[in-house]
């Protein structure tokens, strides 16, 4: 009966996982997509995202569309913390085209609180 009940709340975690996938748009048009390298100055910036559903969609998704952006060195996000780490080019983006990355890939997803440090 437990391995009933196990497997059960399994399917149902991964069927509503599936469900609350996050809707892909197109980047904000002032952000640049492709991977560049860059070596201007740079500054790490820790934000606070709310409304992401699972660790293997959403947070992955958002970790890998950060990593794609040119301008970003480096893009990490916790899925059980909600906190994103990433390191960034200040002269190819600023916080604010970050904080639209993430905002534009799905209407579920709010920034809360971010801070820069340099």
């Amino acid at each position: 009966m437990k391995k009933i009940l196990l497997l059960s709340f399994l399917l149902l975690s991964i069927y509503s996982c599936k469900q609350q996938k996050a809707e892909i748009k197109s980047p904000p048009s002032n952000a640049v997509t492709t991977v560049a390298q860059s070596n201007g100055p740079s500054s790490e910036m820790e934000m606070t995202i709310e409304g992401m559903m699972c660790a293997i969609g959403c947070a992955a998704t958002i970790e890998k569309k950060l990593n794609a952006t040119a301008g970003i060195t480096l893009a990490s996000v916790d899925f059980d913390t909600k906190k994103a780490q990433l390191t960034f080019d200040t002269e190819i983006l600023t916080p604010t085209a970050i904080k639209a990355i993430v905002t534009d890939l799905s209407d579920v997803y709010s920034i809360t609180e971010f801070s820069v440090t340099d």
